[in-house]
Formats: C-alpha cells, sequence, structure tokens
C-alpha cells in the first residue's frame, strides 16, 4: 500500500514538473519574431519614379536601428558608399553630387538593439527605368557563419554557467571545499570565447562570410550591445578569478557579484532588450538567467560531491534551496512571457515553433529528473545508500547533458526570424513550379516595359484545385551578388492569382525564391527554389 503511495505521488510530482517544464520552455529566451527590425516605409517609395535624383532617401523602421552600411548602385554596377544620419527608428541616406538616370538600387544593413543585422534594398527610378542593371559579384556566405556564431554562443553561456554558478555553490553551499579557479584558468579561454564571439557578430553585422577580414568586424561590433554584453561576461569571469577570492566571507561577496553581473548581461541581448515594458522583461529576463546559471553551474560539483560517501552537506542545502530557484525561473517566464508572447498561436508554423518544441522536450526532461533526484534518490544517498549514490551521480550526467542541449537549442533563436529583407531583383523570361505538402505555386516571369519585369503567381492545393490564399508574399536572393535580399507584396490579379511588377532584373540565373503563402490568419506555408529551374 506505501509503495502504491509513493507511486502516485512520483506519477503527480513528474506529471507537475512536466507541466512547469512547458512554461519555463515556453519563456526560456525571448522569442517574438516580431521583434526583428522592419522596413515600414522609405522616401520615396519602392519602384516610384522622379523625374531628378533626391538629396537624401529616408527609411522608416519599426524599432530603433544602428546603421551598418548603406550603398547606391546604378546602371555601370559600381556600388557607391552613402552618407547617413541615423535618429532612432528613423535613417536619412545622402547621396554624393551625382548625375544620374535610370534604376537605382540603394542597399543598407542595419542592426536592430537586440543585436540582430538586417539587410535590405530600396529600388527606385530617375526618369525610365534602365534596360538593365547589372549587379556586382560577392561571395556566398554560406552556413559556416551562423554555425560559428552558434557554436561560440553555446560554449561561451555554457563556460559562464559552469564557472560563475559553480564558484556559487562551492562558496555558499559546498564551503569553498572545490578549487578555487584562478586567473590562468578563467580568463584566457573566457576571454577567446568572448572577442570570437564577438568577431564573429561583427562579421555577420557587416554581412560578410566566415573569414578573416582584419579589425574591422570588432569595430562594428563594438558599437552595438554585444559590446555591453561581452563587457559584464569578463567582469563576471574577472571577479570570479580574483586572488582574494579564495577568502570564505569575501569569496561569497564576489561570487553573488559575478552572477549579478552575468544574469544582467542577457538583459542586453536577445529580444528582450526590446519588449515592452522593457523595466519589466529586463528584470524578468534577469532573473530567469540567474536562477539558470545557478542551476547548470551546481551540476558538476554535485557530480563530483557524490563520487564518494564523505561530507555530502553541500547536497542537502542545493536540495533545500533549488525548489526556491525553480518557481523564481517559472513566475520569470511567465512574466515574459506575458510581455512578449501576445500571439502564441501563431508560432508553430514558424522555425521558431519547431525549436521551442525541441526545448520544450529538452526542458520537460531535465525537470522531471530533478525531481526525480530531488524527491527519490536524495534522501536515501544521505542515508548511505551506495546504490542511489551511484544512480545520483549518473542522474546528473545526464542533467549536464540536458543543459548543453538546452542551451544550444536557446542559441538556434537567433537564426529563428523571419526575413526581413526588402526588395530585389528578377527575370524576362521563366517559368518555375514550386511544390509543398499544402501548396503549390506556378511562377511566371515576363518582360515589362522599360527593361523591368513583371511576375504572375498561381497558387493551387496539392490535388490542383484552386486555394483561396489570404496574402502572397515574394523574397528573392542571390547568393552571389552583393546587393542584399528583397520582398515583394504580390497583389491580386484581375485574371486571378497574384502579380508584381516593376521589379528590376532580367536574368533569374543564381536567383532563389522563397514564396510565402498565408493560408489563414494563423498558418503560412514557404515555398523555395530557384528561378532558373
Amino acid at each position: 500500500m506505501r509503495s502504491l503511495k509513493a507511486d502516485n505521488l512520483a506519477a503527480r510530482l513528474l506529471q507537475a514538473a512536466c507541466a512547469a517544464a512547458i512554461i519555463a520552455m515556453a519563456t526560456f529566451l525571448p522569442t517574438a519574431a516580431l521583434a526583428h527590425a522592419a522596413l515600414k516605409r522609405s522616401t520615396p517609395a519602392a519602384n516610384e519614379t522622379l523625374d531628378r535624383l533626391p538629396a537624401e532617401v529616408e527609411l522608416h523602421f519599426n524599432e530603433p536601428v544602428r546603421l551598418i552600411r548603406a550603398t547606391a548602385n546604378g546602371d555601370s554596377g559600381a556600388s557607391r558608399e552613402l552618407d547617413a544620419e541615423t535618429s532612432g527608428a528613423d535613417v536619412r541616406l545622402r547621396f554624393p553630387d551625382w548625375t544620374i538616370r535610370g534604376t537605382l538600387i540603394v542597399s543598407y544593413r542595419v542592426a536592430s538593439e537586440d543585436g540582430h543585422p538586417v539587410g535590405g534594398a530600396l529600388v527606385f527610378n530617375v526618369g525610365a527605368p534602365s534596360a538593365g542593371l547589372s549587379v556586382a559579384a560577392g561571395e556566398p556566405a554560406g552556413l559556416s557563419l551562423p554555425i560559428a556564431i552558434w557554436l561560440v554562443h553555446t560554449a561561451t553561456v555554457l563556460f559562464l554557467a559552469f564557472v560563475v554558478g559553480g564558484a556559487l555553490f562551492d562558496r555558499w553551499l559546498g564551503a569553498g571545499r572545490g578549487l578555487a579557479p584562478g586567473l590562468a584558468t578563467i580568463l584566457p579561454p573566457g576571454t577567446s570565447l568572448l572577442v570570437a564571439g564577438l568577431y564573429l557578430q561583427g562579421l555577420d553585422e557587416a554581412g560578410s562570410g566566415l573569414a578573416y577580414a582584419g579589425a574591422e568586424p570588432l569595430r562594428i561590433a563594438l558599437q552595438g550591445n554585444a559590446a555591453i554584453c561581452a563587457s559584464l561576461f569578463f567582469l563576471s569571469f574577472l571577479i570570479i578569478a580574483l586572488p582574494f577570492a579564495g577568502r570564505k566571507f569575501v569569496g561569497r561577496i564576489l561570487a553573488v557579484t559575478a552572477l549579478l553581473l552575468a544574469a544582467s548581461a542577457f538583459t542586453f541581448s536577445g529580444h528582450c532588450s526590446l519588449a515592452d515594458p522593457r523595466w519589466l522583461a529586463g528584470t524578468a529576463m534577469f532573473l530567469h538567467s540567474a536562477t539558470l546559471l545557478f542551476w547548470i553551474g551546481s551540476l558538476p560539483p554535485l557530480w563530483q560531491l557524490c563520487r564518494r560517501p564523505l561530507d555530502l552537506r553541500p547536497l542537502v542545502g542545493f536540495s533545500r534551496n533549488i525548489p526556491y530557484a525553480f518557481v523564481m525561473m517559472i513566475l520569470a517566464g511567465f512574466v515574459l512571457a506575458i510581455a512578449e508572447l501576445p500571439a502564441l498561436s501563431q508560432i508553430l508554423a514558424s522555425l521558431y515553433g519547431r525549436i521551442l518544441v525541441v526545448k520544450i522536450m529538452f526542458v520537460a526532461a531535465l525537470c522531471v529528473l530533478a525531481a526525480y533526484n530531488r524527491f527519490w534518490l536524495t534522501g536515501a544517498t544521505l542515508a548511505g545508500d551506495a546504490v542511489a549514490r551511484g544512480r545520483l551521480r549518473r542522474s546528473i550526467v545526464i542533467e549536464i547533458i540536458l543543459a548543453v542541449a538546452i542551451i544550444g537549442a536557446a542559441g538556434l533563436w537567433r537564426f529563428a526570424g523571419p526575413g526581413q529583407a526588402d526588395a530585389a531583383e528578377v527575370s524576362a523570361m521563366a517559368s518555375v513550379h514550386l511544390h509543398a505538402d499544402e501548396v503549390m505555386a506556378q511562377l511566371d516571369l515576363q518582360a515589362g516595359s522599360n527593361g523591368t519585369a513583371d511576375i504572375h503567381v498561381a497558387v493551387m492545393a496539392p490535388d490542383f484545385g484552386a486555394l483561396d490564399a489570404r496574402q502572397v508574399i515574394l523574397r528573392l536572393r542571390n547568393p552571389g551578388s552583393a546587393i542584399e535580399p528583397m520582398k515583394f507584396e504580390l497583389t491580386k490579379a484581375p485574371e486571378g492569382g497574384w502579380k508584381a511588377s516593376g521589379l528590376p532584373v532580367r536574368d533569374p540565373k543564381g536567383w532563389l525564391a522563397d514564396l510565402e503563402v498565408l493560408i489563414d490568419d494563423f498558418h503560412s506555408v514557404h515555398l523555395e527554389g530557384g528561378l532558373s529551374e
């Protein structure tokens, strides 16, 4: 009978842990995709025809941005840098003393306050559109840079958790029994990770690939919030490694200070730096990060303690205090959900939603494992049960693996935002069929007037039946072009289907299309393929 009651209690505890994990997972990091900067309007408007070259171009974004670069391309194909003035969400680009006629492409790259770079291009005409616009070739960025950014970010956060969270555990719950890491142990790897992260951030903001580019990427990255975040991380490492940190009272104070600095750094990164009200989202992110750093950082020393049945009092302290940290993490995550996810039902059709599902699985498993350790293995281990102590050690190893997976999955959210590109090029004569499980589309490109191109898109169901889409958006990019990707919102054609005109390119070779079809208010499908297929 007692065994049955214990099993029922275990089931209830595991169910509660799973539910709490889902809440925590949904708010582990700021994740609202709409937090990326996007161009709202411009002066002149896209595809507008002017009598003469304007003195400046005005770009109005949906949030404050920092301009990285802006160039203009004319008939010759040569790219010229533009002077700029930025004020909040508004960017003014001033032209040099040009005498130019025809089609002009103004390419820009900005970084939002959360550190995400966004590129786009504005196309307009001075007089008649050009018969054809040449484009300077550039090297494709590929996947190497995003993968490097993800790896370095994951390694940095894990190293921070193990150093700062581990020191907090050792100095407050472990009575300073662990070896205090010195400057030579912490600063070289920590500094290397931070510098590498800043350099990769600068490469990303500049739109470059993974290649050495001198000091320019660091100069770019040091102008944004990434520099503040890296500085606070460095101070955390430095404080933990101070020579007199080994003294009991001083060491405890320094460990808390390092945790406060590290948790503060996360409020300058990611989307929480943009959520309203910012003070509430920032506070929630601070508490959320602090508890996670402590939890993850405590796992390696706990594993070390369970190797021998000597003094397991730190395990008692951790078991007594971790429920408070866990509740704080859940409450902070709940606040982040309210502040940043006003339309939760829309996320399941996105890459962000798929990453979220994976993270929910990892965190649910971690919380169930933590509950199992807390309520079943800890008591038996403290009572001297060698079998339970061995199981606890193995369970902690699995917790560490899950923690690594959670941090890695969180880092993928950097690349999960929707494409924010605005403007681009298409072609003279091409017909492309794109299909997915739910939608098919036929894209027909035809030569328009004055060397431009027109596009007609027929959207169909998989059985070739009619499909009444709510909206159709076409994004075009050329990995070998120096022009930023472009975006076109198609309008309904009188004869049926969707259309757009005045697209300023003739040769479809090398161009990739991403057709987004909004089936209903909460579900969209992406169709991708090359225009020259």
